[in-house]
């Protein structure tokens, strides 16, 4: 018995179901200035790429692409329908484009009893 450590450690390092790992090399922060900076960047793109990606799966879960119909009657003008159902607060000229496009419209003469669809979506 007047075996040293070393040989004693070694030998209980042989018995089975034990395996030798590498010792991993010590990594050391050399630039904690940089280190800083390189960890706020980091998780700054993180948080808005997850922000980006939660806030466009929730929007288009929320959003409501029904239409409404509104049937017209004397003194309508696409003026004053686009401006009532401007739901975004766009140019009322937009929504009169996208009106006229929605419903397949060469020009803005409407007649009375026709049925327009007034898309909601601003797309």
């Amino acid at each position: 018995m007047n075996q040293s450590k070393n040989q004693m450690t070694f030998d209980y390092n042989r018995q089975s179901g034990y395996t030798k790992t590498k010792k991993r090399k010590r990594l050391y922060i050399v630039n904690r200035a940089r280190f800083v900076i390189m960890t706020l960047i980091t998780l700054i793109l993180l948080s808005t790429i997850i922000s980006y990606i939660s806030g466009f799966i929730m929007s288009e879960a929320a959003t409501n692409h029904t239409d409404i119909f509104v049937k017209v009657v004397a003194g309508d003008t696409l003026w004053d329908i686009a401006s009532k159902y401007n739901f975004y607060e766009e140019d009322v000229r937009a929504v009169v484009y996208r009106i006229k496009e929605y419903n397949h419209m060469d020009e803005s003469t409407l007649f009375i009893g026709q049925t327009i669809a007034v898309p909601t979506s601003n797309r």
